[in-house]
Formats: C-alpha cells, structure tokens, sequence
C-alpha cells in the first residue's frame, strides 16, 4: 500500500475509536507524561494532543510520574474522563509507569478511564496479577491495544474492554523531512533494556549505531531542569506552588516534546534508508517517507505492531537480523532512482 495513503487511515481509526469513546466538550486528565529525552514517547504525547484537539477534548490536569498529586487530578477532573498516555509500558518492563497506573485506577472507581494504545508485556505472573486485580476492580476501563498479541492478552486476563488501536503518533499526520539525506544509511538501534545485544550486521555497512535518548540543550530544557531541581530540594515549596505552575508546566512539556520529535525527525532525515529496532524509528520513517528496515526488539513488540498494522507499506522492510538488515539496506541504495555513494 502507498504509504501516506496508510498514514492517513491510521489516523482514521484513532479519531474513530478516541470519537466513540469521549465527546466533544468532555474535560479529561492526560496522565503520564514522558518527561525523559526517548524520541518515541513525546512523539506518542503529540499524538494524543493534535488527536484530542481535533475532537474538541479538553485537558485539565497532566503530570508524569512525579508530579501527581491525587488531590488536584480530583479538583481538575471531577467525574470526566482519565486518560493514560500510550506507549509501551503496559506491563514490568517500566515498573514507574505501571505503579502509577495502578494506583490511579484504584483511587478513581467512579471516572470514565481509557488507556490509550499499549503493548502489554509481563515477565513475571506475580506483576500481571497485581494488575490483573487493580484492572478488573473497574467498573468503566477501557485499554486501547496497538496489536493483536497484546490484545489476545488483555480479553484473556483483564475484565475491561480491550479495542485493537494503532500507535498515537499516527494522529500526527505526514511529516516532511528536516533536510536532504547527507549519507546512505543510518542505524538507529536500542541501547536499553529491550535491546538485542548484537553487534553483527552494522559492521558491514560501515556505519555507527546511534540512539536518541539524548537532549539537545535548550532554554526549555534548563527550565524544565530548574522545577524538577526545586521539587526536590523544596518538595513543600514546590507543592504549594504546584497549582500555580500548572499552566506553565503544561506548556513546557509540549514544547518539549515538540523539540524532540523536531531532534529525531532531523536525525532519520540525514539518510537515505534507516535501520532501526525502535518502534517509532519505523513509525516517523513512515511519516516522514523514508525507506527502512525494521528490525526487532527483545520481546516482539515491533514484530507483532508491524504485522498487525504496517507490513503493507512500501517503505518497511522486515528483517531478522542486523546481517540480513544490511543486505536489504544495501539493494535498496543499488536500486534507489539515484544511485550514489554518499559514505
């Protein structure tokens, strides 16, 4: 399938199913922000914002992991609708995240709560029957899934209804490139935990492998960095002045995450075809009309996205190894309409 036109209905299905589930006017929190430098989970936050926007969801109350406070997501929310960011900590990979998740889930019987599109991974029995428990205490939860695994997993073991969702950076839309491809290839591959610990194949193609977990400075950065700093020397302080903040804090994110996004659609601009093992190094390829190959992490969680909604496209290419990957990365630059070396 041509790319954009698959771009564009994904986008489709998440204004769809986020249509039939919340009404234009509904006041909503927005929790879990990803308040760290991972390209991929601020791509996801723009997602979910540029979606909510389009129809005409208002959002009172964010925080990450951090910054919540149960009192004030009760004074902002009320009896609307609490939402959870997607992505793919829906399980024990990223304790933090489900902790919170939890815990809100049992603090808010009575609200509406949705949580936007994850994959769901346990290691440990003991974790998904803690969730298990915490998730099936509620009346109203509905957990938007990005493949078919997660969801088989989530109707076999969780009582809330369980939708088949693409990935919120979809709502983002076709993106244009940051600049003319300056090299062939560029390997955007793991360095965390879901990683697959092999060195085999980028060695062949002469090329380093890179990661976006870093920051660029900038002024919103060194701000963001002086809150969390006087949150945690002044913990009081900052709580009472908290509520006031609020506004300002939410603006700082967004831009935030505007910034990196802009930091990873630039990176994958400079080549030709991208290799990469992250999730949302094939989705931004995707947006941004890159050719790649897509390779998987430790658990199965880009397979399983992959085939459930992307291997149609012309740009994606699977491969099962670093070695194969750079085979295929190789014909695509022999084949590519203009053919030069650029390394």
């Amino acid at each position: 399938m041509f790319t954009g036109q698959l771009v564009k209905e994904l986008g489709g299905v998440l204004d769809k199913t986020l249509g039939s589930l919340l009404r234009a006017g509904d006041r909503c929190a927005l929790l879990d922000y990803p308040g760290y430098s991972n390209v991929g989970d601020s791509a996801i936050w723009l997602g979910q914002r540029a979606c909510l926007d389009r129809l005409g969801i208002v959002v009172t109350y964010v925080c990450d992991t951090s910054t919540y406070s149960e009192e004030r997501l009760r004074s902002k929310v009320g009896a609307g609708p609490i939402l959870f960011t997607g992505g793919g900590n829906l399980g024990d990979l990223w304790p933090r995240h489900q902790k919170l998740r939890e815990a809100i889930i049992r603090a808010f019987p009575d609200n509406k709560i949705i949580q936007l599109p994850q994959t769901i991974w346990f290691e440990k029995q003991v974790n998904l029957a803690r969730a298990r428990a915490a998730f099936n205490s509620h009346s109203d939860l509905t957990i938007l899934v990005r493949d078919q695994r997660s969801r088989d997993l989530a109707q076999s073991e969780f009582r809330a209804t369980a939708l088949l969702c693409p990935d919120m950076a979809f709502a983002l839309g076709s993106l244009p490139r940051s600049g003319d491809p300056d090299r062939d290839f560029l390997c955007l591959l793991r360095q965390d935990i879901e990683s697959i610990s092999t060195t085999s194949g980028t060695a062949v193609l002469k090329s380093e492998s890179v990661d976006w977990l870093t920051d660029q400075p900038s002024v919103r950065l060194q701000l963001n960095r002086f809150l969390v700093e006087q949150q945690h020397r002044h913990p009081r302080c900052y709580n009472w002045a908290a509520p006031a903040l609020a506004s300002l804090r939410a603006r700082l994110w967004q831009g935030l995450a505007l910034e990196r996004v802009q930091r990873g659609c630039a990176l994958l601009s400079r080549a030709k075809v991208v290799i990469t093992d992250r999730l949302h190094g094939h989705i931004l390829s995707l947006l941004l009309g890159i050719p790649h190959i897509v390779l998987d992490n430790n658990y199965g969680k880009i397979s399983s996205f992959y085939e459930t909604w992307t291997q149609t496209s012309e740009l994606a290419h699977w491969a099962e190894t670093r070695a194969e990957a750079a085979a295929l990365a190789r014909d695509l630059i022999a084949n590519a309409p203009e053919d030069r070396e650029l390394n």
